[in-house]
């Protein structure tokens, strides 16, 4: 309880836990004599920016300097340190923000954000915003005051959260791996420009939530109306893969609107390896497919479970047209695979896949005028989909560490064991849903019906060669078609 006639506002109340913690030396953010933006005439809510970091000296700096740009600042940043053994804690204190530390931690970032949440979501008021950004990710300066803004906006339904769209950062060192991923994400920020900001998302590089709204959601998890298989009852299920993902569906069942408006950029770092990217797609994939066995089917799962069936008929595209020209020119059949309508096809769509990486630099259009490597990046993809479709279908074990540092020199110079429980995090997602004899049936029906279409695959072109290659036109000019959908212009960035 406060004293009579004390401060008792947001502000006051999280600053009072902060200098009760480990760090009492921290400061607050000095936001006297700023001019503060408005929202339709009437002051922005409290806003709490909280940065979960492990190991992050080298960009923790250039992170809160992006909060410090904002057209709108944060009252109050965090950065919370999980399990840190760099100079990541003593560079946030001279930076001049609040520092928090997680104890004894082995849920990784949503067990550290779960902790803190925890503490501070009774703190604020329903309106009052926490932003919830990676370390390694630098906000555009209109970032908070354009989310504040659309959060508030009018809606059918009420906007629970709204999320960056993330892109490569320029300071990142070139390389081929790293401007794959970057012309992966300018293509992506024209989708979600033609979707008018819906966003399939809210991404950990950057959104702001509504308080209100994540005391909903644990609600609802202690009440078993969302799931909660990591059994803390928190903001985030620790057994989720992806909790970002599985948040995003969360609050779409509770009612919800996510957003990702085109204004709302950041810039965030890419995976620097083939290795980590790798482990960074099957760890998005499988805890995408992991989040739909959770939720079930309902109206809002719908939507990315038609998403997964058509990612999934896209991998077994390219298998089955390359088995069916192999048989073809083995054959010497007299189809004409070279018409001049698949050569404009082709020709129409690397246009459009060069056209719509055009405002990431003319690194971007080199890279995708090159064909060869965007190609090989697909079929990289596709594999990644079949390896996780495997595991989440058995409900194999994984081992999932924090790519990019087990990558690092560091990590290799420090001798710990790569099992860690403070480095590496073994989640199962759905997995001991799944040991009862009725999911053991779900994976051996699940695999029959696998082997069948393999099956069926492969038996068409042998028994019938002009029915293979229509099935092949027609998946080719539906493409075709949804490729001149996207080049429309659309205002990006």
């Amino acid at each position: 309880m406060t004293d009579p006639g004390e401060d008792d506002t947001s502000r006051f109340r999280i600053r009072r836990m902060i200098v009760s913690g480990p760090h009492p030396e921290s400061r607050a953010e000095n936001l006297e004599g700023e001019k503060e933006p408005l929202r339709q005439g009437e002051p922005f809510p409290f806003v709490i920016a909280i940065i979960p970091a492990y190991n992050e000296q080298d960009s923790i700096e250039r992170t809160i300097g992006s909060l410090r740009a904002q057209t709108r600042r944060p009252d109050e940043i965090i950065v919370l340190a999980d399990n840190c053994t760099d100079a990541t804690v003593a560079l946030a204190l001279a930076a001049g923000v609040s520092v928090m530390e997680s104890v004894n931690n082995a849920d990784g970032k949503a067990g550290a954000l779960n902790s803190l949440l925890a503490d501070i979501l009774p703190m604020l008021e329903f309106d009052d915003t926490i932003l919830v950004m990676d370390a390694d990710t630098v906000l555009n300066e209109r970032f908070i005051e354009s989310t504040e803004t659309m959060l508030f906006t009018p809606s059918k339904k009420p906007i629970a959260g709204v999320g960056g769209i993330f892109l490569a950062d320029r300071e990142d060192a070139w390389n081929l791996v790293r401007q794959l991923q970057s012309n992966e994400y300018v293509r992506y920020q024209r989708r979600l420009s033609r979707r008018h900001g819906r966003a399939l998302v809210l991404t950990g590089t950057g959104t702001v939530f509504r308080a209100g709204v994540l005391r909903e959601v644990m609600t609802a998890r202690r009440e078993k109306r969302l799931p909660d298989l990591g059994g803390t009852g928190a903001v985030y299920d620790t057994s989720a893969l992806t909790e970002d993902n599985e948040l995003t569906i969360s609050v779409k069942e509770l009612g919800y609107r996510v957003v990702s408006p085109k204004d709302c950029t950041v810039e965030t770092a890419m995976m620097p390896t083939v290795g980590s990217l790798y482990k960074q797609r099957r760890r998005w994939q499988r805890g995408a497919l992991e989040n739909l066995i959770a939720h079930g089917l309902n109206l809002h799962t719908v939507p990315y479970m038609l998403r997964q069936m058509l990612t999934y008929l896209g991998v077994m595209f390219l298998p089955f047209y390359v088995y069916t020209l192999t048989f073809a020119l083995i054959t010497q059949s007299d189809i004409d695979f070279v018409q001049p309508l698949w050569v404009a096809v082709a020709v129409l769509y690397l246009f459009e896949q060069t056209f719509s990486v055009r405002k990431g630099g003319w690194k971007a259009i080199l890279v995708s005028l090159a064909i060869v490597p965007e190609i090989v990046l697909n079929v990289f993809l596709d594999i990644v989909y079949i390896v996780t479709f495997w595991g989440t279908v058995f409900a194999t074990d994984e081992a999932w560490g924090r790519m990019r540092h087990l990558d690092s020199a560091e990590f290799k110079r420090s001798g710990q064991p790569r099992q860690s429980p403070l480095i590496t995090r073994n989640m199962h997602g759905t997995h001991d849903l799944r040991k009862s004899r009725r999911a053991r049936t779900f994976e051996v029906v699940s695999a029959t019906l696998l082997a069948l279409s393999l099956m069926a695959m492969a038996a068409i072109p042998l028994v019938n060669l002009q029915i293979a290659w229509d099935i092949i036109a027609v998946y080719v000019l539906i493409g075709a078609i949804a490729t001149l959908g996207r080049l429309v212009p659309v205002r990006t960035f």
